[in-house]
C-alpha cells in the first residue's frame, strides 16, 4: 500500500497491485539502465509509460527562447506516464536527474488491464491523485514554501537545466542572485546554503554551488505540506 508521505502519498504503484495484477502489468516490459542527463521520452515519441524503479527524474517543458519549466519529479518506484495508460501521453521532456533504472510498460498490455481489471483502474486512479497533489506542490513551493524549500527547489531546477547544457548539475549564481530568484535576503540564503552544505546535499565555491545529492535534495522540496 502507499505510505503517507509528509504532504500526502508516496505511491508505490506496484504494492497497488496483486501478485496476478503485477505479473500481468509487467507483462512484455523491458528493464534499461539511463545515465544521469539522459532525455528518456520527448513529445515526439511514442506513447510511453514506465515504472521508475531507482533514481530520479524530471518532467519539463520549455519555450523557443530556451526557458525551461519544471513540471514534476518521479521518484524510485513510481509510476511515470499514467496518462499515457488512461487517455493521451503528456507532451512532456523526461530527464533523468541520475543514473535511473526503468521498467519501460508495454501500453497496450497496461491499456487493456486498465479496461478489464477494477484493482488496476484503482491503482491508477491512486497514482493520479497523489500526482495531481504533487503539481499543486510544484506550484506552491515556489511561492509558499520555506526558505530551505524555495531555495532547494531553485537550486535543483537551476542544476538540472545545467545538466542539459553541460553535463553537470551545478549552479552558477551568486547568493545573492539566488536571494533575488526566490525573494529572500543574501544572508538567509547563506544561511540556507550552510545547513545544505552541512548535509553534504551540495558543495560550494564562489559563484558556484553543486548538487552532489539530487535526490536529496528533491526530498527537500517534497516535504513541502499544501
Amino acid at each position: 500500500m502507499p505510505t503517507p508521505g509528509p504532504g500526502g502519498l508516496d505511491v508505490d504503484f506496484l504494492s497497488l497491485l496483486s501478485d496476478v495484477n503485477r505479473r500481468r502489468f509487467l507483462e512484455n516490459s523491458t528493464r534499461a539502465v539511463y545515465p544521469a542527463g539522459a532525455i528518456t521520452f520527448h513529445p515526439e515519441s511514442p506513447p510511453l509509460a514506465f515504472i521508475c524503479d531507482r533514481g530520479l527524474v524530471r518532467a519539463y517543458w520549455y519555450v523557443p527562447d530556451g526557458r525551461q519549466a519544471t513540471l514534476a519529479f518521479g521518484h524510485a518506484h513510481e509510476l511515470v506516464g499514467a496518462t499515457t495508460i488512461s487517455s493521451q501521453p503528456p507532451r512532456v521532456f523526461i530527464q533523468a536527474v541520475v543514473e535511473s533504472v526503468l521498467t519501460t510498460l508495454d501500453v497496450g498490455v497496461a491499456r487493456n488491464l486498465a479496461k478489464t481489471e477494477l484493482e488496476v483502474v484503482a491503482a491508477l486512479a491512486t497514482h493520479l491523485s497523489a500526482r495531481v497533489n504533487d503539481a499543486f506542490r510544484v506550484i506552491a513551493v515556489r511561492s509558499l514554501g520555506n526558505i530551505k524549500e524555495r531555495l532547494s527547489f531553485d537550486l535543483l531546477e537551476r542544476a538540472c537545466q545545467s545538466q542539459l547544457a553541460v553535463g553537470r548539475l551545478e549552479v552558477r549564481a551568486t547568493h545573492a542572485a539566488l536571494a533575488d530568484s526566490i525573494g529572500s535576503a543574501r544572508e538567509v540564503v547563506s544561511r540556507a546554503l550552510n545547513e545544505l552544505r552541512a548535509a553534504r546535499i551540495i558543495e560550494t565555491a564562489p559563484g558556484l554551488v553543486r548538487v552532489l545529492d539530487p535526490v536529496r535534495l528533491a526530498a527537500v522540496v517534497r516535504s513541502f505540506v499544501i
